[in-house]
Formats: structure tokens, C-alpha cells, sequence
């Protein structure tokens, strides 16, 4: 037979591995309140897109966004992404 051994860890430890865990994942991509601006983590949240779906979205040219003038950095606008949505998911007034 086995036993269960249960542990229960000291709150201060928890928080201290959360934090570490936090540290290491670097700062969220979450936009900050009120921003129309989302990268492309926020966009694929957004939008329910995986990665690389999106990717290949704008790789085509399919999906709106913008890339900085040096190149480097996709960003997404909500309404620009709306309006997207709206194109490619019409509303259906009635099945069947």
C-alpha cells in the first residue's frame, strides 16, 4: 500500500516562487489600460489566433497591423481588428 503524504507549504515560499516565476517570464504583454495597442500576444488573445496563424496572416498580408520603421515589432489596433472580424465572422440573422 502507499501512503499520502501531504505538504503545505509556508505562504512566504509560495510568494517568493511566484515572484521568482514572474521575474523570469520578464514583463507581461498585457496592454496597458485603455490602450488600443496590442502585441502580437495581446492580439492572438484578442483575436483567439494562435501565433502562428497570425503570423501567417500577416505574412500575407490578411490581417491589419503595424511594424515599426526599423522593422522589428508588430502591433495590432483593436478597431482595425474588429473591423477584420466583422469581414471574416458576418452576422447570421437566422440559421439554417
Amino acid at each position: 500500500m502507499s501512503e499520502k503524504i501531504t505538504l503545505t507549504p509556508p505562504p512566504e515560499l509560495l510568494d517568493a516562487v511566484a515572484e521568482r516565476v514572474a521575474n523570469l517570464l520578464g514583463p507581461t504583454t498585457q496592454p496597458e489600460e485603455g490602450s488600443p495597442w496590442l502585441d502580437v500576444v495581446g492580439a492572438c488573445a484578442y483575436t483567439g489566433l494562435s501565433k502562428d496563424a497570425l503570423y501567417k496572416l500577416t505574412a500575407a498580408r490578411a490581417i491589419p497591423f503595424r511594424k515599426k520603421a526599423s522593422g522589428q515589432g508588430l502591433r495590432f489596433h483593436r478597431d482595425e481588428l474588429d473591423a477584420w472580424m466583422e469581414a471574416q465572422y458576418p452576422r447570421v440573422d437566422r440559421l439554417g
